[in-house]
């Protein structure tokens, strides 16, 4: 029957604004976190070994500044100061950071953006600890503790909403809008995590009447410490006399017994947990190598409709709603049937998945590796020469044992060794004897000069005909972008080869049309990101014949030629396109998560289960001490 004092007691109002301000406070971080990587990587031009570098510094930080917030609630401030003054951190790092992702501003943007980062650590971190704690407070126990049990639900469903629905939203806000002259748009992807952040503390404050505050009642963590480190003295400094069973015991001349036996049942589990630290910095791979790894495949569902890499990242929590019912009422009966009962068994199970998932990463990686760019190093360059004329080309002399130049195609020599800066002599001309020259002899006359060639450089060439029978190799102003675009989505440059102007249009039924002008003097436009498909080209209203194709992580030179009233168009491949889909990433995503379900909530449940039993394991043998009897004869204990 339920207790009539219960009836009485009214559901507390003030948990609303709490599960409001966790709602708006997840979805700042999970948004800003999702897009964080490809932010360090394509923005801040770290590498990407770098970039991972700095994503899992920023998640260790955040995870260790709830030490430092539950320190300060409990010992200071108490909780609502806490997360009031925290969540001005939070806020301002989430305001300095869209900042500093506004680069036409001209601000300090690494410095600024690492500066950002770690007040957002110092904030989500300090207040991990105590908005739960804190909604805990809003209810009599034990009268309440069913309303308590509904209110963690709630708040653990609030989590996982906010996540999905900024892990979802934020990744279209960076790619889809344009803003500030960008070609993305970073300060929206993180001025919107701001905005919620901003909003998730005006929840919080406005709650303030409703709430039931408790002072500062000391920290756990800070007594197990004073605890530990007096035990220590005392044993290697020789303060305590006699021996003890345990080296915790030498300070039970100041602690109390009870605070000494918790400790202990602490270090126990601890021990058990040392595989967690690997786990989960696994696990968080996927927010920063895994969705490097999505930057390199092919993301297109529909014809309209493509994944954006760091959308993939949804698919965690989306699945961890779906396995926790899974696993409670099909696969953990299962595993009953086969022997696997205990938790240090399903503990096993999720490490052993966890290796299996990085195992299918790896394999994935590998069948990745053909489309990965060629980029040139500090002591190579790249060289490539377009021939847009339907006759052969022919160097002399050869340039590294390479002479002819097909037809519509292009001369690519990779990684040619080059001190600086280095200047290749060469004449180049039609081989008017080959099938498919329609070139009439000696129209056009040799062409004889200096290649310019760059160290860390990819540099083009490109021939054009402004003036009759001359033959005139230019080349491009900028270096060639040999990088996957961070969407994966294809890369595209329009080149003038035949002095055209006018509006040169790409045409497709599904995702829409690009325009490009040209003008006489204008060798190349700007590089595009372009939806994947074929295209219908039109220069000046008129089609040229066939279509080209461009496919998701390719990167492409579209060489536009006029030869006469003939209009004519070459497609370039410099950077392959993805060889897998974004589906690939499935089977790794999906194992990882039912790791997580097996190695994460059954070490927890395992975790609390044997404090229970060295809680009473220790309590049994004080019972049987000599000191516990003279205690009990004293009427001490009860």
């Amino acid at each position: 029957m339920e207790d009539p004092a219960a009836k009485k007691l009214k559901y507390p109002k003030s948990v609303f604004f709490i599960i409001s301000n966790e709602f708006c406070e997840r979805f700042s971080y999970y948004g800003m976190r999702t897009v964080l990587a490809l932010y360090l990587n394509k923005v801040l031009l770290y590498s990407e070994d770098d970039a991972t570098v700095l994503y899992h510094g920023f998640t260790f930080l955040c995870y260790f500044f709830p030490l430092v917030g539950g320190i300060i609630a409990d010992s200071f401030l108490g909780k609502f100061k806490t997360i009031f003054y925290l969540s001005l951190v939070y806020a301002l790092g989430n305001i300095v950071l869209s900042t500093a992702s506004a680069t036409v501003l001209n601000l300090p943007t690494r410095a600024m953006s690492i500066l950002g980062l770690v007040l957002i650590a110092i904030g989500t971190g300090g207040i991990k600890p105590c908005v739960s704690a804190f909604g805990g407070d809003q209810f009599v126990l034990p009268q309440q503790e069913r309303q308590l049990q509904q209110f963690f639900s709630i708040f653990y469903f609030s989590i996982n909403a906010g996540s999905v629905i900024s892990t979802f939203i934020t990744p279209i806000f960076r790619e889809d809008v344009q803003c500030l002259g960008m070609k993305t748009c970073y300060p929206l992807a993180f001025g919107v995590p701001a905005l919620l952040m901003v909003a998730s503390l005006c929840i919080f404050v406005a709650g303030k009447p409703f709430y039931t505050t408790k002072d500062p009642e000391g920290n756990i963590i800070v007594h197990v410490f004073k605890c530990v480190s007096y035990a220590l003295r005392n044993k290697f400094c020789g303060k305590a006399s006699g021996s003890r069973d345990h080296w915790l015991d030498h300070a039970d001349d100041k602690f109390e017994a009870k605070l000494i036996g918790d400790i202990k049942a602490l270090f126990k589990i601890l021990y058990l947990l040392l595989p967690l630290p690997f786990f989960w910095a696994l696990f968080d791979q996927q927010g920063s190598r895994w969705t490097f790894q999505a930057t390199l495949m092919d993301g297109t569902v529909t014809p309209w409709w493509t994944i954006k890499p760091d959308q993939m990242q949804i698919l965690n929590p989306m699945l961890i709603l779906i396995f926790i019912p899974l696993f409670e009422t099909v696969v953990y009966p299962v595993l009953q049937n086969v022997g696997i009962k205990r938790p240090l068994q399903k503990i096993g199970l999720g490490g052993f998945l966890t290796a299996v998932a990085f195992l299918i990463s790896a394999i994935v990686e590998y069948k990745l590796e053909p489309s990965y760019p060629i980029m040139p190093t500090d002591t190579t360059g790249h060289l490539r020469v377009l021939n847009s004329y339907d006759c052969e080309m022919i160097m002399e002399p050869p340039i590294l044992g390479n002479s002819k130049i097909d037809p519509y195609s292009a001369l690519e020599l990779i990684n040619v060794p080059v001190n600086n800066t280095a200047q290749i002599s060469t004449t180049i001309r039609f081989n008017y004897d080959s099938l498919q020259c329609n070139i009439k002899k000696d129209s056009y006359g040799p062409w004889k000069g200096n290649l310019i060639l760059q160290q860390h450089q990819s540099v083009t060439y490109i021939f054009q005909s402004i003036v009759p029978q001359t033959l005139t190799l230019q080349r491009l102003k900028q270096y060639d972008d040999l990088e996957k675009s961070e969407n994966g989505k294809p890369k595209l440059t329009l080149l003038n080869s035949g002095a055209l102007s006018g509006k040169v249009s790409l045409m497709n039924e599904n995702t829409g049309s690009f325009s490009f002008e040209l003008s006489p003097k204008q060798l190349s436009t700007d590089t595009s990101e372009v939806d994947p498909g074929k295209y219908l080209v039109t220069v000046n209203g008129l089609t040229v014949q066939p279509p080209i194709e461009v496919k998701s992580g390719g990167v492409y030179y579209l060489l536009i030629q006029k030869d006469g009233e003939k209009v004519s168009t070459q497609i370039n491949t410099l950077t392959r396109p993805a060889t897998l889909h974004m589906a690939w990433l499935l089977p790794q995503i999906i194992i990882i998560t039912a790791s997580e379900i097996l190695f994460s909530i059954t070490g927890l449940e395992f975790s609390y289960s044997q404090v229970c039993l060295v809680v009473i394991t220790v309590l049994q043998h004080l019972m049987k001490s000599k000191q516990f009897h003279k205690m009990k004869k004293s009427n001490f204990v009860n």
